[in-house]
């Protein structure tokens, strides 16, 4: 248990802090002007599009330099099975960062949708933009050590079960060796009688 605390309350200290701003986009019906089933369907596919570097080219808005391929780690959308409503969370190491990362997948995604419009029939449209956020997502104190403590415990219930485990099989199998040697030991008998037998016979006169 003390393990486990320590652990997650290092892990709360030391791990660097990562900050979460979000933007959100809605597809709308191109003749209608407003959300139906193909906007549905199309912001389920728009959403899984949007982290991909081929989709994030369309943005006017720079996004923060970081190593080429690693546009997943920042960059997460999700989608309603309901609603054509798109959410795109942006993760960066600064407030501003996470802002710049989830405003530019928004942008994107507006323009790619509205060049793939005619080929569609719906549009992308913006509703809010990202604002950096004022604290850090994580990492959270209190998840840290509540989440190490019950690790901690966990594993030393675990150790319990195993140690009582083995204790109980050593004491069975002590008991098992006693039992064979009493089983082995010789049955003591009684000592025959080496002198002569008596008859049981009285001589007169005697």
């Amino acid at each position: 248990m003390l393990a486990g605390f320590l652990g997650g309350l290092g892990y709360a200290v030391l791990a660097p802090p990562a900050y979460t701003a979000t933007a959100f986009v809605m597809v709308v019906d191109d003749v209608q002007g407003r959300p139906g089933p193909a906007a549905v369907g199309f912001a389920q596919a728009f959403g899984r599009l949007a982290p991909l570097p081929e989709t994030l080219a369309y943005s006017t808005l720079p996004l923060p330099p970081e190593p080429a391929g690693s546009t997943r780690e920042h960059i997460q959308a999700s989608t309603s099975p309901d609603t054509p409503l798109i959410k795109l969370a942006g993760i960066g190491g600064t407030a501003r960062e996470a802002a710049a990362f989830a405003n530019a997948a928004a942008d994107a995604l507006v323009r790619y949708g509205t060049s793939h419009r005619s080929d569609t029939g719906v549009r992308v449209t913006l509703m809010t933009l990202a604002e950096p956020p004022a604290r850090p997502s994580s990492p959270n104190l209190p998840l840290g050590v509540t989440v190490g403590t019950a690790s901690g415990i966990l594993l030393a219930g675990l150790t319990a079960a195993v140690m009582s485990g083995r204790r109980g099989r050593t004491g069975r199998r002590g008991k098992g060796r006693v039992s064979g040697a009493a089983a082995t030991d010789p049955v003591p008998t009684d000592p025959v009688p080496t002198g002569p037998v008596p008859t049981g016979r009285v001589e007169a006169g005697t």
